[in-house]
């Protein structure tokens, strides 16, 4: 392995916090030398981490870093993370061990993105608990990441790491050695493999028999584009079994994206499940042009979703603070429906108190929070709405348009400095945004940077002859009083060079 010094990780997290705004604390240190490790490892012409620093810096350090940026989401796992949708699991094994004994098969499950090792481990501690042994169920634990996949493999955790596990499943299932906690070699078995995959790849594993009971493929689609997420999620679609469920990161949605799946309510948690009767499934009809060009039209109804009584087992991690006993009635995308209908009807104040009712009750969503930071902006807010836009940086740091439309608000409110800072967040990421290259140009002409303000709007034009609709993803929230079309801001920006 080539060397990396413990003062380049300090530089690199520098680095990635003043170009995308992503903070890695120091915590999160380990997870970041394992992602650069991995891409030393495919650099031949680099050395060690000082050469990575200075490639990352340099004048192709751009395409390097977004190269690096999905490997450091390494460091965001845990065992047993996100209790709602692990008693989910819990509650959906008993029918799905019963299906697959009567049919003389094992149940089969797929962790697309298993970074360290946390979540299948955790997943087959949980189907030991179900009272599956390793005959009665095969899990494939796979990612990019080839370092985090030996790390997944060795079975090995500080202390630090297993503080999520109860006491009781820890002492069933890991052995101590000095500081280091090791998988027990019975809770291997139930783990067919360990091993690297790309999810944006021809070829999808498949169980040993039929399709996938489960998949879980944890904040991994939201750092690919459109065509790539839809294409990935058509892959899902096509190895899931009939019947089988899609776990998704919880601010994840497929609204607008990808209609081939039911929206299902388990436990208090919103899974995707393959309908047992045969669908259309892909990318999402385009829906009809809208009565007025700035305002996107809505669907008639909200997506249906199905509510399955399932009852899971006594709860058998007390450690975790026990989730809301009374579930949400509505899925968050429901909520952000009817609160934009409410919003393109001007009907400001109750679109405003329906999200917050949505995020009181069921926590975090990145589309609610941007779209609620927007209509605080529309109702004359500017603390609010700055509020709720550092709180979907929080949750998402990687959100190019959460930068974009925080720079529109910074930059509305007169802070030119500053919105230029995060305007630049969000052309990182995503390069082609024709509207955030005007603001930027908007901003330089409020420095009174002439030769930037008219290099950025010949660079909206460029990301306009690219990318005519303006955008390589589609906008999660509101905002109806910007167009999302990348030729109105071509124009614009034609106008300006014009009068500067």
């Amino acid at each position: 392995m080539k060397p990396i010094a413990s003062e380049h990780l300090l530089e690199l997290a520098a680095l990635l916090k003043e170009r995308v705004g992503l903070h890695v604390r120091r915590e999160g240190h380990s997870a970041l030398r394992i992602a650069v490790a991995a891409r030393l490892e495919g650099l031949a012409a680099v050395a060690d981490s000082g050469a990575y620093l200075a490639l990352l810096r340099s004048g192709a350090g751009d395409e390097e870093l977004r190269r690096l940026l999905p490997l450091v989401t390494v460091g965001k796992t845990s065992f047993f993370r996100d209790e709602r949708q692990f008693r989910a699991l819990d509650a959906i094994l008993p029918g799905l061990l019963e299906r697959a004994r009567s049919g003389g098969r094992r149940v089969a499950i797929w962790s697309a993105g298993c970074a360290t090792g946390e979540e299948p481990y955790s997943i087959a501690m949980a189907a030991a608990d179900a009272g599956a042994g390793p005959d009665d169920v095969e899990i494939l634990a796979t990612d990019v990441n080839p370092e985090a996949v030996a790390f997944a493999a060795r079975g090995a955790y500080d202390p630090r790491r297993v503080r999520e596990i109860p006491a009781h499943y820890l002492g069933r299932h890991f052995d101590r050695d000095g500081d280091a906690f090791h998988v027990r070699s019975g809770l291997r078995r139930y783990l067919r493999a360990i091993r690297p995959h790309n999810l944006v790849s021809s070829a999808f594993p498949r169980p040993a028999e039929g399709g996938w009971d489960v998949v879980f493929c944890r904040n991994v689609i939201i750092y690919f584009d459109t065509p790539t997420t839809q294409a990935v999620l058509a892959q899902f679609h096509e190895a899931l079994a009939p019947g089988g469920y899609l776990f998704l990161g919880y601010s994840e949605s497929l609204f607008r994206l990808f209609d081939g799946f039911e929206l299902t309510e388990v436990s208090g948690a919103f899974l995707y499940r393959r309908p047992e009767a045969p669908t259309r499934a892909g990318p999402s009809a385009p829906l009809a042009p809208p009565s007025r060009p700035h305002l996107v039209q809505m669907p008639a109804a909200p997506p249906p979703v199905r509510h399955l009584s399932l009852v899971p087992p006594p709860a058998a991690r007390p450690s975790a603070p026990a989730p809301d006993p009374e579930p949400l009635p509505l899925a968050p995308q429901e909520y952000l429906d009817a609160a934009v209908a409410l919003f393109a009807d001007g009907r400001f104040g109750a679109a405003r108190e329906l999200l917050e009712r949505l995020l009181e009750k069921g926590g975090d969503d990145l589309a609610a929070r941007l779209t609620l930071a927007n209509l605080y902006g529309v109702l004359r807010q500017p603390d609010r709405a700055r509020a709720s836009y550092q709180a979907a940086l929080a949750l998402e740091p990687l959100s190019a348009e959460a930068h974009l439309f925080y720079g529109i608000h910074l930059l509305s409110g007169g802070d030119a400095e500053e919105a230029a800072l995060e305007l630049a967040r969000a052309l990182f990421l995503d390069p082609d945004l024709a509207l955030g290259h005007y603001y930027l140009g908007r901003c330089r002409e409020a420095q009174r940077d002439v030769v930037r303000a008219r290099l950025a709007y010949r660079n909206a034009l460029e990301a306009y002859r690219r990318r005519p609709d303006g955008r390589a993803q589609a906008f999660l929230g509101y905002y109806p009083d910007i167009p999302e079309d990348g030729s109105a801001f071509a124009r614009a920006a034609e106008y300006a060079l014009a009068a500067l």
